[in-house]
């Protein structure tokens, strides 16, 4: 059963099992000898393939993740596992198209696996794969690399499943490949997006979609926990903001559930959501509902980075960085669920520690430049009241409802650090803090800023 916890819980729950932990002498010593060390690891869990609506073959994006430096990839493309059964796009349906030929379709693709998907010289739908895109792929991998076969005059391309690439790229300590997918569908005519990523499943089940923004986190978090019970998996938030305020800060607040959010997420383009100015975006989100959470005691809300990558516009802007002992599912899962791993659009962290008290941070420096550290926070006695903005309908472009508004009160710069060390120790009157780290002279706000990274929020 997935469940969320605090990192107070978390630290509790270690404790408890190292205290009722029997040792050696001997297994005692040599522990004390050689501690085991966790490591930094870069990650991408939001990304699209051919498989979906990606431009691009699965194990072309496997590879350019692991040549360049990232450690592990979900390849999380909509509404579907990249797995054995044979299926098609193009109107043929699954597993068994109607089409004129069925005796010819069943000699052709007579023991066949996977996802097929037609080639055209020009494509004019997102199903389709130009042979430019085919031909590119295999000047790189060989002519041998992709498997084709022809029906009633069509050219259809075989994509390798998630087990073929993983047993292929996957590489000890160095990358992995989680499985997974996300859950999307449009909602009442284009109002309502609310997608979702399931981490570490491969079995899918269609969206549910109650009328409201929060119903759709709702009611497919609870069908999470019955189809998966049992399993060890995360399930995140995606993209608020996309196409435009699809779910509130108050839709979190009501689902204390939700640990994980997307506080990075580079899709989209985000120049008309800045028509209001008063609304949130998404650190203004993350501070509110940790503020309110952190009054109520509740699990405090992560955030992580994505690039969600469909084309190479949006490759490598936003992950994850996660520390843990090894490069392995349980491992990268535990210290996400436990909050130690921070949302990078650009700079490092050397260092995050929190005693319970005081939060240290230390940034690892590979340009040159001045860098500056923000220690960020909400008090207790701010203003938890919103307010509401109509804004208005306009076709193809935005969608009339009411924007939350909240005070300026709610994340606050608490303290101001230049220099690549800094600390900030909890005053009496602070709910939590957090960090975040720039390079001077960065004009973006909010989470578009470049170069900067984001540390998770701390409290007593």
């Amino acid at each position: 059963m997935h469940s969320a916890i605090t990192r107070r819980d978390f630290l509790k729950a270690s404790a408890a099992a190292v205290a009722t932990t029997v040792v050696s002498p001997l297994a005692a010593e040599i522990s004390a000898a050689e501690p085991i060390q966790k490591k930094w690891y870069k990650g991408d869990l939001h990304q699209h393939s051919l498989w979906s609506d990606g431009d691009f073959f699965p194990g072309w994006i496997a590879d350019r993740y692991k040549s360049n430096g990232y450690h592990f990839t979900c390849p999380s493309d909509h509404n579907v596992f990249q797995g054995e059964e044979l299926r098609f796009q193009n109107g043929l349906g699954n597993p068994m198209p109607e089409v004129r030929n069925q005796e010819e379709f069943r000699r052709v693709f007579d023991g066949e696996t996977s996802y097929w998907r037609a080639a055209v010289p020009e494509p004019k739908h997102w199903w389709e794969i130009s042979w430019n895109r085919i031909e590119e792929y295999r000047n790189v991998y060989g002519k041998d690399s992709l498997k084709t076969l022809e029906f009633e005059g069509v050219t259809y391309v075989r994509l390798d499943t998630f087990d073929e690439l993983a047993a292929e790229k996957n590489e000890p300590g160095r990358f992995l490949m989680i499985p997974g997918f996300e859950q999307t569908k449009l909602w009442d005519g284009r109002t309502c997006h609310v997608h979702m990523n399931f981490i570490n499943v491969r079995e899918t089940f269609p969206i549910i979609l109650p009328e409201t923004a929060g119903g759709i986190l709702e009611e497919n978090f609870r069908k999470g926990e019955d189809v998966y019970e049992g399993q060890d998996y995360l399930i995140t938030a995606n993209h608020p903001l996309w196409p435009y305020y699809d779910f509130q800060p108050s839709d979190l607040i009501r689902l204390p559930q939700y640990t994980l959010y997307e506080l990075t997420n580079n899709f989209f383009s985000p120049s008309d959501m800045h028509r209001f100015e008063e609304a949130w975006l998404p650190e203004k989100m993350w501070d509110t509902v940790n503020a309110y959470r952190a009054v109520h005691d509740q699990p405090l809300l992560y955030g992580m980075g994505s690039d969600d990558f469909h084309t190479m516009e949006q490759w490598g802007r936003g992950w994850s960085v996660v520390r843990a002992e090894r490069l392995e599912i349980p491992d990268i899962l535990a210290a996400i669920r436990a909050g130690d791993f921070y949302a990078s659009r650009g700079l490092a962290f050397d260092d995050i520690r929190f005693d319970g008290k005081t939060l240290e941070v230390k940034i690892d420096v590979q340009e040159e430049g001045e860098y500056v550290i923000d220690f960020i926070g909400t008090k207790k006695d701010y203003n938890p009241e919103c307010r509401y903005i109509e804004t208005d309908y306009e076709p193809g472009k935005t969608l009339q409802r009411k924007l939350e508004c909240y005070s300026d009160e709610i994340g606050k710069v608490l303290e101001t650090v230049e220099g690549t060390e800094g600390s900030y120790t909890l005053k009496p009157e602070d709910l939590y803090v957090r960090a975040k780290i720039y390079k001077k002279g960065a004009v973006k706000k909010d989470w578009e800023t470049e170069n900067a990274a984001w540390t998770q929020p701390y409290r007593s």
